[in-house]
């Protein structure tokens, strides 16, 4: 071994392990991810564990202050800025103390000037390279691949972000979560701004539509980073992404969209700028420093030639996804000359990805100063005189549904509200919280006195596991909550999702360890949740659960060996997705009613709606094209409408064709719709994807054959005509070529359910 390997070595043993990152995720400010954050805190500190407050900002919040009471902190610097004294993270004294987990709030935070590094997450990743172990909080609109998204959903410009490479290798994403109306009455209690402040704020970022969609961001979020990183190998992939783009103003959303589609095939991704002259270095600045923060390879290109100059790289590269701008309509796109139209004639095997033009934003011009935000808004909200239905949703036993219950109804009383609960107690944790409230017992039987709570006549009522069933009347709870409800009563209540329909394994693994015999439940009907008024998850990662099992919280000392084999990772994995599909899912649905109710439409939806549309005499590549299409949308929850391109006067082989399609939809268990034609075939298409608000079109790419200056192919006129659609073109299988089918991206991806059902789902490239 030579001096230099042997130093190496040396260095290499002694070098710190990387420590672990935590991040709490939230769809926005004062949904709880700092308090979350603190509440784990302390009980780490309880057990004896090495805590210590890095960086902590309550803005003041009574909660979030009095949570951080008893935790080390270790103090700031002050730093002038512009004659203004400021705070930041003292990033010396951390190192010097190095506690074995530093609690560092607001992970896409700018330091000002003379901090040392720019951002906070630059901080953080010294921290983690110090072998110490960091838990974080961000907001959603942060995440550096969805801004484009958060804009132009909410009208709102981001400033901050944080490099998607940071989160990716977070080893754990918890999620903050709350309804939006209780957000709402959150910011109405002054327990996030002062009051003063939010009768005069912006109307426009705490709009009930404006946070569910942020809400379903998150959600999905989180479910797509469990797929991408829940401790398995990554998956090999042989697909490469290769986007094409210029330094226009529409260059970031395109690459936004091409990175999260390599990010869900995982495949790498190559941004290759093209312009006849070298781009002004600030322009070329932008686009490099995005690319660089989403974790693609950004190449320049000087050419008069783009169309040959994007093929030889998609050559070189072994490209099988291109990804590109529609374009203004031209002259050029018309005579069939476009960068788009030549790539149509030489794509072969490969996928293109055509992004429509956005006819406009939302989204606030940029300023210079920091966000305030005091600033936004809290809208009034009225209530209807049935009283309203609001649930707790939790994965798995243990997961604390319970607790977040009785801490709700202790708030409600708090606050001057009449409260009654039915809970059983029988934890020290939930005992201590019966104790302050006011309890109905459960009958013998199991179910609910009703008539002693409508005697008590109270504003709310809380029920804990509304899937226990009266074994005298058979009925559950669930349906004795009918006449409270009625009565104009609010129900607050708790579900777990192994009690649903489909779980019926995990509930005889799992339910042994609920305290209560399996005779006295009843499976939960999906109408209960799509019926509730609010669904609010109860997250944990299934790590920490399983060491509540590992500490006997769940199971007598000598069932916890036990315990730990029902409680096995993937089983928990596979709940905790199915508890955040569930509640993304009611969350879209809510988030339409909003609205509806806000007389707008938003114009960046957050969810999905895939078109696959078959044409008639290319049977064979129809099938690809429909089994593409179906893959795609069961791996991601997308709805998918199925559609034929036929002629307005159809012959007797039309028909013939019509009936082969709508065969081959039938044994795919999708039906088949005829496109009904106006104005041509082009604009039919497009006007009938508006109607029904299609967000992405997959189509089959023209044959291969040699255009005439007055051929005007079908995909070619769809793709000038599209405006707010993306248009996906399966590419023409080569002999013995791989082609990698066209992938569906969410924004946060995940396991799959059903095609055909409604849900939130991104496209490769696509406006998501």
């Amino acid at each position: 071994m030579t001096d230099s390997s042997a130093a190496l070595t040396t260095a290499s043993a002694s070098a710190p392990a990387r420590g672990r990152l935590k991040v709490f995720v939230g769809a926005a400010p004062g949904v709880g991810k700092t308090f979350a954050m603190l509440q784990e805190a302390q009980r780490l500190r309880a057990e004896g564990g090495d805590v210590a407050v890095v960086w902590l900002q309550t803005y003041g919040r009574p909660r979030t202050e009095e949570a951080a009471d008893g935790l080390e902190r270790i103090p700031t610097r002050r730093l002038e800025y512009r004659g203004i004294g400021v705070d930041e993270l003292d990033l010396d004294s951390a190192l010097r103390r190095h506690p074995a987990i530093a609690l560092v709030d607001e992970l896409a935070h700018t330091n000002v000037p003379g901090a040392g590094h720019q951002k906070r997450w630059e901080d953080v990743e010294a921290l983690l390279c110090a072998g110490i172990e960091v838990w974080t909080t961000v907001n959603i609109q942060h995440v550096e691949s969805l801004r484009d998204i958060v804009e132009r959903a909410t009208g709102v410009a981001v400033r901050e972000t944080v490099p998607d490479h940071v989160l990716d290798e977070a080893d754990e994403i918890t999620l903050a979560d709350i309804t939006p109306e209780a957000l709402r009455k959150r910011l109405r209690h002054g327990n996030v701004y002062p009051l003063e402040r939010v009768e005069a704020a912006l109307q426009n970022f705490f709009r009930e539509g404006n946070l569910a969609a942020l809400r379903e961001l998150a959600i999905w979020y989180v479910v797509q980073h469990r797929s991408r990183t829940g401790g398995r190998e990554e998956a090999t992939s042989a697909d490469r992404v290769l986007i094409v783009t210029s330094c226009s103003a529409a260059a970031p959303g395109l690459i936004r969209r091409g990175v999260r589609m390599g990010r869900r095939l995982r495949a790498p991704v190559t941004v290759m700028v093209m312009h006849q002259q070298r781009p002004a270095d600030q322009d070329l600045e932008v686009i490099r420093q995005l690319s660089s923060d989403l974790g693609a390879q950004l190449e320049l290109q000087v050419s008069g030639d783009p169309l040959a100059e994007a093929l030889a790289r998609a050559d070189s590269l072994g490209a099988t996804h291109l990804v590109v701008a529609a374009g203004a309509p031209s002259l050029r796109d018309s005579l069939g000359r476009s960068l788009v139209a030549g790539l149509l004639r030489k794509l072969g095997g490969r996928h293109l990805h055509v992004i429509g033009r956005r006819l406009g934003t939302r989204a606030s011009p940029l300023d210079d100063g920091r966000p305030d935000p005091q600033a936004l808004l809290l809208g009034s909200g009225s209530r209807a005189v049935r009283g309203t239905l609001r649930l707790y949703l939790g994965y798995a036993p243990g997961v604390g549904k319970s607790t977040r219950l009785l801490e709700e109804a202790l708030r409600r009383q708090r606050r001057g509200a009449e409260v009654v609960v039915v809970a059983s107690g029988g934890r020290p944790g939930l005992d201590a919280l019966l104790s302050q409230l006011k309890v109905v017992p459960a009958l013998g039987t199991g179910g609910i006195d009703i008539a002693a709570v409508l005697r008590r006549n109270p504003s709310v009522l809380c029920v804990d596991d509304l899937g226990i069933r009266d074994v005298e009347t058979h009925r559950t709870r669930y349906q004795q909550i009918r006449r409270v409800l009625n009565a104009g009563v609010n129900v607050v209540g708790t579900v777990g999702v192994v009690d649903l329909p489909g779980f019926e394994d995990a509930r005889a693994r799992l339910g042994r360890f609920r305290g209560d015999a399996a005779w006295l439940r009843a499976p939960i009907p999906p109408r209960l949740l799509d019926s509730a008024d609010e669904i609010e998850l109860v997250d944990l990662p299934p790590a920490e659960l399983r060491e509540r099992v590992h500490a006997g919280l769940l199971a007598e000392a000598d069932q916890v060996a036990s315990a730990m084999e029902e409680f096995s990772g993937p089983l928990l994995e596979e709940l905790r997705s199915a508890a955040l599909r569930r509640v993304a899912t009611h969350t879209e649905q809510r988030r339409q009613r909003y609205f509806v109710a806000e007389g707008s439409r938003n114009l960046w939806p957050v969810e999905e709606r895939i078109m696959v549309a078959l044409t008639p005499g290319r049977h064979e590549q129809a099938k690809q094209l429909l089994e593409a299409g179906l893959r795609a949308a069961a791996r991601e929850d997308a709805s998918v409408i199925v559609i034929a391109i036929v002629p307005l006067h159809p012959g007797p082989a039309d028909l013939h064709e019509y009936e082969q399609l709508a065969k081959l939809a039938a044994s795919r268990e999708v039906r088949l719709e005829p496109l009904p034609q106006q104005g041509g075939m082009a604009a039919s298409l497009l006007r009938w994807a508006r109607e029904h608000e299609v967000t992405a079109i997959f189509m089959l790419a023209p044959r291969a054959r040699r255009w005439m200056p007055w051929d005007h192919p079908l995909v070619l006129e769809v793709i000038q005509q599209a405006e707010e659609v993306d248009i996906h073109l399966l590419g023409r299988e080569q002999p013995g070529a791989v082609t990698a089918s066209p992938e569906v991206t969410g924004p946060s991806g995940g396991a799959s359910r059903q095609a055909g059902v409604e849900a939130p789902v991104q496209l490769p490239g696509s406006g998501q």
